[in-house]
């Protein structure tokens, strides 16, 4: 019997993780950076699924820091304005080049990009890919990154552009 219990409620989770449901209860929206800048509930949404993965895996939570969200919007929105997936800007930029040119003086830093559309929770459809592959996944439980800035753009397709950039100051 407990067997059978388990059996399918581990089917009903595979099916919500593959069909892009959210894992949780949505967080309350409408927060914003400890300085006050505002987040998009995506972004938002993206964040807080990131610091669930790590508390599951016994890493501590990331700060998110409102500079670090403007690098990553940024690369976001030009994916999507251009229509691409790279972590190199058009300029040639990597992550490392970007946080160093807005004035950021980090010692370690990493970067997830993604993109999809048609689901009904784009950010959990994003944190389930990026779980899914070793790189992505050794950057989101990198104790090393202890902030992180997320951002999100929509392409004029209704694509959704993801950046996370992760720093260790």
């Amino acid at each position: 019997m407990h067997r059978r219990l388990f059996a399918t409620v581990w089917c009903l989770l595979l099916c919500m993780v593959l069909s892009g449901c959210p894992l949780e209860p949505p967080p309350d929206y409408g927060q914003s950076v400890n300085d006050g800048t505002a987040v998009s509930a995506v972004e938002q949404r993206v964040f807080d699924l990131i610091n669930h993965e790590r508390a599951n895996h016994g890493v501590p939570a990331l700060v998110m820091r409102s500079d670090l969200c403007g690098v990553a919007r940024g690369h976001s929105q030009e994916m999507a304005e251009y229509n691409y997936l790279n972590h190199e800007n058009i300029a040639g930029m990597s992550a490392a080049d970007r946080l160093t040119n807005a004035g950021i003086a980090w010692r370690t830093c990493g970067e997830n990009i993604a993109y999809n559309s048609g689901y009904a929770d784009p950010a959990a459809r994003a944190v389930v890919s990026w779980m899914e592959s070793p790189g992505h996944r050794q950057n989101i439980l990198n104790e090393a990154f202890t902030h992180t800035g997320v951002g999100v753009a929509q392409g004029a397709s209704g694509t959704y552009f993801f950046t996370q950039v992760f720093a260790g100051f």
